[in-house]
């Protein structure tokens, strides 16, 4: 009974996911919201359901959930754009990396108490930008490529920051036996190498695509090979998450990597309007379910705590005022940077972070992890009313005035991008893409009788 139960409210929280998407269109409040609230009532409220109900199937679903939203999102950046990109996102994300970690120590120390190396952990922590919020929060949103490019890039880069400086200075605290220099040394080499294993093991599949059509539903095996990727990468103690965001970069982009075509026997291909309409459902599935367990993972033992949480995420939004008025370029809209200086809501990984800090010992630990709980519930719930009053214009006056400056109020209508991370926009993004694959596909599609049809129409 307790199965059929727990099926039931599966299949109504996919209904209620699709609801809440079109409420988007009418109300302009993101689907986000209403997702994470239902996961609060069913967990923290109610006591219907708690995480350690999943067990480790719960700390999978979230992994998995991360690696096919990055994927996807890999899959729909255009790569000269993130070229353009990447050092306006590396230096937004940097400088509010470092910013916001130096102001939470300063705080942590003051109101909570906590030594120099506890405050470094709960600012790594607090961050710790999450792309698979980041991500779906843009999908609708009114922003230019560049600016949605740019969060993108910009939240992978906060996120493994996090997790990489967090975890050293978990050591620091209980062992004292790390150094600086190979904390920094250890995020670059994770980054570059994990960029690394992401494009290689994207041009091997797309020069395997051809042989892999062949095979019966063989639509799965191209999410099953980029969690082999990322599995690997975080194997060898790389970073899973900017390996599967550059191997969906490179089979988005393969046509455009006109190096490819010097390289003996390399014949690769892109993917089909088929497979990439299933990724973009199956991230609709994923993103829906994945904000209600964020809702239900959430844990709250003392108001003070929570007050202490609410203080220290309004505190990083207005750090990250700061950051983005010196540290973007005033050619962007004031609506981009507007934004861009609300774009930062944490995730799962920061719960996951927090609570390995319980694990390892650390002084204060149990006072890190509920303020860390905090965050994660009251930076989404915040970011998703301020995007809401963003869109209505409620708060046009109060950005100009801040970034009165910017070349141009709103952002230019020609470069407007909804986003293909809706599984909706994701159709007709492929189908604008489908007629360049045609001449490529044909004869390369397997007989596959019983399984999903890759071609697409035409193919």
């Amino acid at each position: 009974m307790e199965s059929a139960v727990a099926v039931v409210v599966v299949g109504m929280i996919v209904f209620l996911a699709h609801l809440f998407a079109v409420g988007f269109e009418k109300t302009r409040i993101p689907d986000v919201l209403p997702l994470v609230i239902l996961g609060v009532l069913f967990g923290p409220v109610f006591h219907f359901v708690k995480p350690s109900d999943f067990g480790q199937v719960g700390q999978v679903f979230t992994t998995l959930a991360l690696v096919i939203i990055l994927f996807n999102c890999g899959l729909e950046l255009d790569l000269n754009l993130l070229m353009k990109s990447f050092l306006p996102a590396l230096k937004l994300g940097l400088i509010t990396f470092l910013v916001t970690v130096a102001t939470t120590v300063w705080l942590a120390m003051q109101a909570l108490g906590l030594g120099p190396v506890e405050g470094c952990i709960l600012g790594c922590i607090a961050a710790a930008c999450s792309p698979p919020v980041v991500i779906p929060m843009l999908a609708k949103l009114r922003a230019t490529e560049q600016t949605r490019t740019m969060l993108i890039l910009e939240s992978t880069i906060c996120e493994v920051l996090g997790i990489v400086t967090t975890l050293a200075f978990i050591k620091i605290a209980t062992q004292s036996d790390i150094h600086p220099t190979a904390m920094i040394g250890h995020i670059i080499a994770s980054f570059i190498m994990a960029a690394m294993i992401g494009f290689a093991a994207g041009v091997v599949w797309s020069s395997l695509l051809k042989v892999v059509r062949h095979v019966e539903d063989n639509i799965f095996c191209t999410p099953a090979f980029v969690c082999i990727v990322f599995g690997t990468a975080e194997l060898f103690d790389y970073s899973g998450p900017v390996a599967a965001l550059v191997f969906g970069l490179v089979l988005g982009n393969i046509k455009d990597l006109t190096f490819l075509k010097n390289v003996p026997k390399a014949q690769t291909v892109s993917l089909t309007y088929q497979e990439k309409t299933f990724f973009a459902a199956l991230v609709f599935l994923l993103k829906s379910l994945f904000f209600v367990y964020v809702g239900l993972s959430m844990q709250f033992n003392s108001w003070h705590l929570a007050g202490m949480a609410m203080l220290l995420t309004i505190w990083t939004l207005l750090v990250r005022l700061v950051v983005v008025r010196f540290a973007t370029a005033k050619t962007l809209s004031t609506y981009d940077r507007s934004l861009v200086s609300i774009m930062v809501p944490k995730g799962l990984a920061a719960a996951v972070l927090a609570s390995l800090v319980l694990q390892s010992g650390v002084n204060g630990a149990e006072t890190i992890r509920e303020v860390a709980f905090g965050v994660i519930l009251f930076s989404i719930c915040l970011v998703a009313v301020l995007t809401f009053m963003l869109e209505r214009g409620w708060l046009d006056k109060f950005f100009r005035y801040i970034y009165g400056n910017s070349h141009v109020l709103k952002p230019d209508p020609d470069q407007l991008v909804t986003g293909p991370f809706s599984h909706v926009d994701a159709i007709e993004s492929a189908s604008k893409r489908h007629s360049q694959n045609e001449s490529e596909l044909d004869g390369t599609i397997g007989p596959g009788t019983g399984g999903p049809s890759i071609a697409g129409p035409g193919g």
